[in-house]
């Protein structure tokens, strides 16, 4: 786009006064008037709401980017010349996504979660404030399987990332040994390598549905057999923090 502005500018440079040539002036800055615009705003950040982390104010914004690779959804926040960018959506050239990311506020730190949907691991990284009012980074974790413990229940505009299971972490994993593994054959232990992740649907009532086992082959049969089982799973929490949340929940298994 820039390119496009510049050759039109530079053209007017070479054209002389006649009466062809002042037509096609007049047509050029028609075309450079509308384009200039709709560059502009394609490219400025869009205010998604202001925060305040001990005394300091912070805006954050939302920013599009496109290249021939990928189209970025980012999180932005001016920080004294060194701006903060975080993924928000990362589509790739063929639209699908690969990258989801959310954040959550204290009253002292901006948390940042990036998953990575192609691996299902989890980046989390906190900012905080130093004496000048300059954002930090404090703390990095990458590669997880799990949203982080210390990951702040309450926030702004985001809504929790997913439902949870009625009876607590312990309990859900306790649940997916008992009932999920003995169904899964155990020639998948030696063929594949890595963890494999059970992708659930969660209703608004907290009635689970199963999806699929992700990075892990296995039989119709065996399918249909997780399928019944998912359907006699405890409900889930779908009021969280005060928000009414359903949909995609993934659970990392090991195998």
């Amino acid at each position: 786009m820039h390119q496009t502005i510049l050759l039109i500018i530079l053209y007017f440079s070479y054209l002389g006064d006649t009466n062809t040539d002042l037509m096609l002036k007049h047509q050029l800055l028609r075309i450079s008037l509308i384009i200039t615009p709709l560059f502009y705003f394609a490219q400025q950040p869009e205010l998604r709401e202001s925060i305040k982390l001990k005394s300091f104010n912070y805006d954050i914004y939302l920013q599009n980017k496109k290249d021939q690779s990928a189209s970025k959804e980012l999180y932005v926040i001016p920080n004294k010349g060194d701006t903060i960018k975080e993924n928000a959506l990362v589509k790739n050239a063929s639209s699908a996504e690969t990258h989801r990311g959310f954040y959550r506020v204290n009253d002292t730190e901006i948390h940042f979660i990036d998953i990575d949907l192609t691996s299902n691991k989890i980046a989390h990284r906190i900012y905080s404030p130093n004496k000048k009012g300059n954002l930090k980074l404090i703390n990095e974790s990458l590669n997880l399987t799990a949203y982080p413990n210390n990951l702040p229940p309450k926030f702004k505009d985001n809504k929790p990332p997913h439902p949870e299971f009625e009876a607590g972490e312990t309990a859900l994993y306790s649940w997916i040994e008992k009932n999920v593994y003995p169904l899964l054959d155990q020639k998948h232990k030696k063929k594949e390598n890595g963890n494999a992740v059970l992708v659930l649907d969660i209703d608004p009532k907290g009635s689970a549905s199963f999806i699929e086992v992700r990075n892990l082959n296995i039989a119709d049969h065996t399918k249909n057999q997780l399928t019944g089982v998912i359907k006699k799973m405890p409900v889930w929490k779908t009021n969280v923090h005060g928000y009414e949340v359903s949909g995609i929940v993934l659970i990392p298994i090991e195998y």
